[in-house]
């Protein structure tokens, strides 16, 4: 269940004001299911599927995983954005591999993975409701102000900033892999995405925080004053 968004008003203080999300472990225990099926199942059931028939049964099982995951949610009424992603990126991967008749592709996947989660990203922007701001709300319960123009804005940058770092991802991804051994490949890979997306997500959080501020709203975390 969604936990209420509070906004109170803060009478002495220049700003108008306070954006009350729950605690830490309230986000947490609204946050790990989402990942549970969203990216741990998907990914566990990759490599079972693998171990048991290769690189295309491992694709079979997670994506059948992923849409029936999705169909269930379609019919309940509220769709994970991170849910959705996992099912672009595998399908960007099963088609790829598929196109080319060679598993070795398995190590082109992530690169066509990104530039679709890249392509999806900015395709959501024209829909009303970005995919940054469906993610944000499949971890931060935003119903006090989810609908409200000024926070539709906000995600819409956050949404333009992540497109671009998937492209970004995949450019790169595509440039060492056709320049470096597989190993190196795998170890620059590695290592630059954790650095850009560590960044991005400090970046997100920053224009999060600084745009509602603009409109003169406070995040605070914790139970709201009563």
């Amino acid at each position: 269940m969604p936990v209420p968004v509070h906004i109170a008003a803060i009478p002495a203080a220049p700003l108008l004001t306070v954006l009350h999300l729950p605690a830490v472990g309230a986000l947490l225990r609204r946050a790990v299911p989402v990942v549970v099926e969203g990216v741990l199942m998907p990914t566990g059931l990759f490599y079972l599927g693998f171990w048991l028939g290769g690189v295309w049964g491992g694709m079979i099982a997670a994506l059948v995983w992923s849409l029936g995951a999705l169909g269930r949610r379609m019919i309940r009424g509220r769709v994970s954005g991170l849910l959705v992603l996992a099912v672009v990126t595998l399908l960007a991967r099963v088609l790829a591999t598929a196109f080319s008749g060679n598993s070795d592709v398995y190590f082109l996947q992530p690169v066509v993975g990104e530039a679709a989660l890249g392509l999806v990203f900015l395709a959501s922007l024209p829909a009303g409701r970005s995919l940054a701001h469906r993610l944000a709300h499949d971890f931060v319960p935003l119903d006090g102000i989810g609908a409200s123009a000024r926070l539709r804005q906000i995600f819409g940058v956050i949404t333009v900033l992540w497109a671009a770092v998937f492209l970004l991802l995949s450019f790169l991804g595509w440039y060492l892999l056709g320049r470096e051994t597989v190993a190196a490949y795998v170890g620059y890979r590695t290592a630059i995405s954790a650095g850009v997306k560590a960044l991005a997500i400090a970046a997100s959080f920053y224009v999060f925080r600084s745009g509602l501020r603009r409109h003169g709203i406070r995040v605070a975390f914790g139970a709201s004053p009563s």
